[in-house]
């Protein structure tokens, strides 16, 4: 396996893992989150709700920070950003769940879009076909979309009083592990 195939399966796979930790805990992916080492062992999945609802939904002594690109970059319009996303997914054929086909900009949408990018460049690979396409479309989608919003978002989680702060810097130590090894390439 060359490094460019492993870097790919490596980002799906903490593409992956961070979708998992900004979705919503229910018993089934606090299960996947505990048993992957992702969360307080200290923390109960009622704990980790309490902490999501607080974060995301609610809010702690502070407005709630929303998970959806849209309502963080008010500026451009959740239309314009909800077209968008949606011509990238259609373009590379994703179907988005019918239940969560008004979500394409939540977080955790954008992260396996991204982890399915990372792994159809790892499969092009070892199939010896062209893995450009999609380190392209990763690049542009972190461009356009997860790189344009996380900075603020990050900033706005990592002053809420929740267990979620301590992911915004993985998060963003990832996008830009990406966005350097797409630079690098030729």
């Amino acid at each position: 396996m060359n490094a460019t195939t492993w870097d790919a399966g490596a980002l799906a796979g903490a593409y992956m893992a961070m979708a998992q930790v900004f979705s919503y805990p229910n018993p089934e992916s606090w299960r996947r989150l505990s048993d992957q080492g992702l969360t307080d062992p200290g923390l109960t999945q009622d704990d980790m709700e309490a902490e999501y609802l607080a974060a995301f939904e609610v809010g702690r002594n502070r407005a709630p920070v929303p998970l959806f690109e849209g309502l963080n970059r008010p500026d451009l319009g959740r239309d314009g950003i909800l077209q968008d996303l949606m011509r990238f997914y259609e373009f590379f054929d994703v179907k988005l769940p019918e239940a969560d086909r008004e979500y394409p900009d939540h977080l955790a949408t954008e992260l396996e879009f991204l982890a399915w990018l990372c792994m159809q460049e790892q499969a092009a690979g070892q199939a010896g076909r062209d893995a450009e396409p999609f380190r392209l479309a990763a690049r542009d989608f972190l461009t356009r979309h997860l790189g344009a919003w996380l900075p603020e978002f990050r900033w706005r989680l990592e002053t809420t009083d929740t267990i979620y702060a301590q992911y915004a810097p993985a998060l963003s130590e990832l996008v830009e592990a990406h966005r350097s090894r797409l630079s690098e390439q030729p």
